[in-house]
Order: structure tokens, then C-alpha cells, then sequence
């Protein structure tokens, strides 16, 4: 996979339909998750759409696209996603564009998150939330919240994560995020789980499911499914088939929507059901697949419960050296994240391993600092229920403290209130002197508006709404110069409908009218997004065509042709077909004047009507005296 993503410029007329308004709309539906994504590909399209619409040299909307791009469109490959944050990390800092330093950050933490442990991408998530508040964005200081309270979760700081996610809650409310406030739901319902608060967990995680088949987004359903899952595995009567059913459908939208790291997920959660269920063949196949979709991810984040789950497995089979070393890798990946609930476990299930083996030492120095490591548990659970308590001291405090600021607010609105009716007879006269510089202005406006009205229809056919001789010349020249000035190849296409006065005089002008109003439509759609069509004559047609060389310019002139020989006609002329004739001339080495090149395409164009018509020829290089020789009434140039 590439790292650095190349920008197109947009072209710069005004038929563009690249522009900031277009990206900023896109962009914000993207970024508020508007836009449901399902898979990887989807993300690939609508981000490449995105791309489209950046402004040429608009290095801000450049960023935002590579920051989307960072956290949306690297795909299992954890190591390229967090180089190619640090990359747009230093270019933001060098254009000094707070919004994207803040999203690379996550990406970075995201990425780091993937290649070692959750603890290690806090220092990233905790600068993002450090800048977004010095910027004042709510937004992202929720989404920076969202992102540290993820980990604080992993890492057993159940009651931090959640102060964390209430907090982003209040964010998202205050700017009016409903989707990113229904998706922080989820990280709620987690926090709960964990803390062992598994009843507003289920309720929160069933709101979560219907949101998601309403919505048909398929990624939350999924998430769903797997965390449903895991509340049935840690419930205490442990609804085994629940769980099961959970996890399968779980896998198979993961496999639906191609994500590597979800199939591991919940083949693991497969493997922890096998276990409890005492399927430990079962659960080492389960295993397998987890690790073989995680090496397809670069996720190496699981690797803690893959070898607890592996060792559990083992000892259920009676293998026990095979268990206490998966024990043993389990445990140096649970000393570095700092896990202490999966760590506990691990010492209790290596303990009977080192028992089942006759190593009762081994087995009786495991007990015992599994007995600290729940005594640390408890007081972390102590701790718990103070940082909730003193959250929720804190919460009604502000509360408070907002009541009174509306109501010193409500009391000087009243103060404003009998100032102004002391001096209402003052702004009256301001008012009839508004309304007279209002009047004046609106006058203005409805003569810009006609003045434009006018260069508007003088720059436009009135019959097929495109272009007119003039704006063609208005068009053509700049972009021959551009052309020029990047050593760019541009061609020109002149057209003629065939036989087209026969058409008037056998089926009347309005007949002809409207075959010419067709045969433009026809045309329109089969060009370029980039090229230009107008009406210079009667029945004649020119085409520019930027950045197209001889084949391309050759190929849409074939494409024009065939649409037009296609169309149907039979209720303005029936029994009867329409083609055209075109004549196509490429820019030469030094050539300057878009009349010559028009010429020379017009000569073309001459050819093609002289071999049959309905064909497409191309003008040669250079003056050849043949092909100036004699120009057909009705096919001149654009110079009157």
C-alpha cells in the first residue's frame, strides 16, 4: 500500500463541480458518519470522491482528505497508517491547521494502538484532546475523549473511561451530533460490561442493535453482536449458545464487510465459548483462525488473550508444559498493557497447570500474587466508586452553576429590556434610515442580478443551453495557453450534423430544433467531466478537449459518433437516422492561436464529409497545402 495518496488539482472554469462548498459538505457528512460505511471498498469509494472535490492548491482540504484518509482508507496495515500520520502530523504543524494536527494524532494512537498496546497510544490521544480544547472544538475534544476512554476501558480504568464517554456525550449533544452520540452509546455499554454493571450494559447495547438495523449499517450491528457476546460469557450462569450465536453472526458480517481484525475478534470470542463449554479442540481451531486473520490485519493488540485462551486449552487437554508456556507469552504481553482482570486469570489457571505437574511452589507463588492482584482490583473498584461519585458531584455542581448563569442571564436581558423602551424612539429613526440604505441596496442588487442575467444569456445558446461562439473563444484560448504553459497536450473537435438541411425541409425547423437539442444531450454525456461543448453555427459543434492527445481526442470523437448514430428518433423523424461528421486536430509544437486550431480541425472536418460522412478523420501535422486547399461553405473557423 502507498502511503502518501496523490491530490488531482480540479479543474478551474466554472463548469467544475470541484469546489470547497462540495468538499466541505462531503467531507462533514463523512466526518459526522452520515454516511454509512459498510466495507472497506465503500470507505475507498467515498474517500476517492471526497478527493475529487478537493480545490487545486487548497493544501487545508488537502489535509483534511489525508487525515479521513488516515483513520478510513489504510487498511491491515497498522505500521503504514502511523507513518503516514506523522507525516501529515509535520504538515500540519508547518501550515499550522489545528483540526488536522488533532485527527493524525488519533490516527497515530489508533495505529500505535494495532502494532504494540493500547497504553502506548495514550500520550496521542491525550495531545489531541490537549489542542482541541485549546481550539475550543467541542467536537473533536469529544471524539479525542472517545478515543482515550476506549483504552482507559481495555487497560481496566473502567470508571475514568466512563467519565470520559459521559463527558463526550455532553459534547456531541451541545453540537448537535446525533449519529457520533448514538455511536458513543457503544463505548458507554462497554464501560458498563466491564464494570460488571451488566444490566445497563444489555440495555445500552440493545438500543445499539436496533439503531443499527434501522440504519442498516452493518459495522455496529457487528460490534453489537460481539460485545452481546461477551456479556453472555462473563454472565454468571455464562448463556454459553447466547454467546455462540452472537459471535457466528458476528463473524459473518465481519467476513461480509472484509474486516480482518472482526473475524479475529470473533473467532477469540468463539475460542473463550469452546473453553467454557470444555471444547478445547474446539477452541485451538477457533484460535488458529483468530491468528491467521490477525497477521492479514497487522492487529498484534490480541495477542495477550489469544495465548491465555490457547493455555486454557492446552490444560484442558491435560498438556500442561505446552499451557504454562502460553501462559508465559500471555503474561508478558498482560504485564506491559497493564491488564490486571485478565491477569488475575492467568495466575489462577497457570497455577493448576504448575498443581496438575507437581510444582506446588510454583503453583502456591502464583495463588499468592494472584490474591494482590485481586486486592489491587478491589481497591481499583474503591477507586471507581469515587471518581463516579466525585463526577457526579462535579456534574451537579456545573449544573448549579449554569442555573445561575441563566438566571444572571435572564435578569440582564430585563435590564436590556427597559433600556430599550427608553430608547425605542432613538432607533426609530435609525430604523427609517436602515430601511431608505436597504432600499438603495436591494436596487443594487436587482441590477447586478440583471447585469449578470445578461452575460449569462450572452455567453449561452439560447436553443441547447451551451455554450455560444463566444464563450467557446472565451473558454478555448485560456486553456490552449494553459496547455502550453505546462507542456500539456489539448485537442479540439469540430462536428456537423449530416444532411441536416434535408431535415429542416422535409420536417420544418422545429423538427430540426429539437434533433439538435437531442443530439447535444447525446453528447454532453458521453464526454469528459473536463471538456467543453458549444454551438458556433447552425448545425456545428465545437468540443475542447484538455489534457487529451492524439488517441484520447480520437477516442471521444468515436465515443460522440456513436452516440449520435445511436439515438432515437422515431418520434421527431420517423423511419430516419442521424449521424455526424467530425473532424478532430491535436496542438502542435508551438502552436498558439486556437482559430488555427480550429482550422485545422474544420478541414478535418471537411475530409469526413467528403469520404461518406458518419466518420471521424483527423488533421494532419503541419501546413500540408492538400489539406488547405479548399474549405466548405458552412465549416469556417470561429473568426466570423
Amino acid at each position: 500500500m502507498s502511503l502518501f495518496v496523490p491530490v488531482v488539482a480540479a479543474a478551474q472554469d466554472g463548469g467544475s463541480r470541484a469546489g470547497a462548498g462540495a468538499f466541505d459538505r462531503y467531507a462533514d457528512q463523512l466526518e459526522r458518519g452520515e454516511v454509512v460505511i459498510t466495507t472497506h471498498a465503500d470507505a475507498l469509494r467515498d474517500l476517492e470522491r471526497l478527493r475529487s472535490e478537493i480545490p487545486a492548491g487548497d493544501a487545508r482540504r488537502e489535509l483534511r482528505y489525508r487525515y479521513m484518509y488516515c483513520i478510513l482508507g489504510i487498511h491491515n496495515d497498522p505500521s503504514a497508517g502511523k507513518a503516514y500520520a506523522e507525516q501529515g502530523l509535520l504538515d500540519a504543524r508547518r501550515i499550522g491547521y489545528a483540526d488536522a494536527e488533532v485527527n493524525f494524532h488519533f490516527c497515530r494512537g489508533a495505529n500505535q494502538e494495532a502494532l504494540t498496546t493500547a497504553r502506548d497510544a495514550l500520550p496521542d490521544y491525550n495531545a489531541g484532546i490537549e489542542i482541541a480544547r485549546r481550539e475550543e472544538n467541542n467536537r473533536l475534544v469529544a471524539d479525542g475523549l472517545t478515543w482515550r476512554g476506549s483504552v482507559q476501558s481495555l487497560l481496566g480504568e473502567h470508571a475514568l473511561a466512563l467519565v470520559d464517554f459521559l463527558d463526550a456525550e455532553k459534547f456531541y449533544d451541545s453540537t448537535g451530533e446525533q449519529v457520533e452520540s448514538e455511536q458513543n452509546l457503544f463505548n458507554i455499554a462497554i464501560a458498563y460490561r466491564r464494570l460488571g454493571e451488566r444490566k445497563e450494559a444489555r440495555e445500552y447495547l440493545d438500543r445499539l442493535m436496533k439503531y443499527g438495523i434501522q440504519r442498516k449499517d452493518l459495522p455496529q450491528q457487528m460490534a453489537a453482536h460481539m460485545q452481546l457476546g461477551f456479556l453472555d460469557v462473563e454472565s454468571e450462569t455464562a448463556a454459553l449458545s447466547s454467546a455462540r450465536s452472537h459471535f457466528t453472526e458476528a463473524l459473518r458480517i465481519g467476513e461480509l464487510i472484509d474486516s480482518a481484525a472482526t473475524q479475529a475478534s470473533a473467532h477469540l470470542g468463539l475460542a473463550q465459548v469452546d473453553n467454557l463449554g470444555g471444547n478445547y479442540t474446539g477452541a485451538l481451531a477457533e484460535l488458529a483462525r483468530a491468528e491467521a486473520s490477525l497477521k492479514i490485519s497487522g492487529d498484534r493488540s490480541n495477542g495477550d488473550m489469544i495465548a491465555l485462551q490457547e493455555g486454557m486449552a492446552h490444560a484442558g487437554l491435560g498438556e500442561h508444559e505446552q499451557a504454562i508456556g502460553d501462559f508465559d507469552r500471555s503474561e508478558a504481553f498482560l504485564r506491559k498493557s497493564g491488564n490486571l482482570r485478565y491477569y488475575a486469570d492467568l495466575l489462577q489457571q497457570r497455577s493448576r497447570s504448575y498443581e496438575a505437574l507437581g510444582k506446588t511452589v510454583l503453583a502456591l507463588a502464583d495463588l499468592k500474587e494472584m490474591i494482590k492482584v485481586h486486592e489491587a482490583l478491589d481497591r481499583k473498584a474503591r477507586s471507581f466508586t469515587t471518581t463516579l461519585m466525585s463526577y457526579q458531584f462535579d456534574t451537579a455542581r456545573r449544573e448549579q452553576e449554569n442555573r445561575r448563569l441563566a438566571a444572571d442571564r435572564q435578569l440582564q436581558s430585563a435590564q436590556l429590556a427597559s433600556l430599550e423602551r427608553v430608547r425605542r424612539w432613538q432607533w426609530a429613526a435609525i430604523v427609517l434610515g436602515g430601511l431608505l440604505i436597504v432600499l438603495l441596496l436591494w436596487q443594487a442588487r436587482r441590477q447586478v442580478r440583471a447585469a449578470r442575467r445578461l452575460h449569462r444569456m450572452a455567453m449561452t445558446d439560447p436553443l441547447t443551453g451551451i455554450a455560444n461562439r463566444r464563450r467557446i473563444e472565451d473558454l478555448g484560448q485560456p486553456m490552449l495557453d494553459e496547455a502550453i504553459e505546462r507542456d500539456e497536450s489539448m485537442a479540439v473537435v469540430v462536428l456537423d450534423v449530416d444532411h441536416f438541411k434535408q431535415i429542416n425541409d422535409a420536417c420544418g425547423h422545429q423538427a430540426g430544433d429539437l434533433v439538435l437539442t437531442r443530439i447535444v444531450e447525446a453528447c454532453r454525456d458521453a464526454l469528459r467531466e473536463e471538456d467543453r461543448i458549444g454551438r458556433i453555427g447552425g448545425e456545428e459543434f465545437v468540443v475542447l478537449l484538455p489534457r487529451a492527445d492524439r488517441q484520447v481526442a480520437r477516442d471521444v470523437a468515436e465515443r460522440l459518433r456513436r452516440r449520435v448514430q445511436a439515438l432515437d428518433l422515431g418520434d421527431i423523424l420517423p423511419g430516419r437516422q442521424v449521424s455526424i461528421s467530425l473532424g478532430v486536430a491535436t496542438r502542435e509544437h508551438g502552436e498558439r492561436d486556437l482559430d488555427r486550431l480550429i482550422q485545422r480541425a474544420d478541414r478535418a472536418l471537411y475530409r469526413a464529409k467528403a469520404s461518406g460522412r458518419n466518420r471521424v478523420e483527423e488533421a494532419g501535422e503541419g501546413c500540408d497545402e492538400r489539406e488547405t486547399a479548399r474549405v466548405e461553405p458552412g465549416h469556417s473557423a470561429l473568426a466570423p
